[in-house]
């Protein structure tokens, strides 16, 4: 368990900033299967991405960081959604 700890940390900290666009896994178009468990679906991230604090997505790279006290990503992405569909 450490191990994997220390492996998800090591990914979460990659500067994606020194990374090429190209060697980003492009995300576009990917489903993931909510019906399986939680503990599933992460692995299942893991290996569609090799990394799922950075990917691509079409021509825009993301870069993900987690809070411990912030609200759920699906919440956050969500407003983004829609402040970004309103013009804000």
């Amino acid at each position: 368990m450490l191990q994997q700890r220390i492996s998800m940390e090591r990914l979460a900290s990659v500067d994606i900033q020194a990374i090429s666009k190209e060697d980003l896994i492009d995300v576009s178009g990917t489903t993931f299967d909510n019906n399986i468990p939680r503990k599933q679906r992460a692995a299942q991230v893991l290996q569609m991405t090799g990394n799922p604090y950075c990917f691509r997505v079409g021509e825009l790279c993301v870069k993900l960081e987690f809070l411990d006290s912030a609200p759920p990503l699906q919440d956050t992405f969500s407003s983004f959604l829609q402040r970004k569909k309103s013009g804000v």
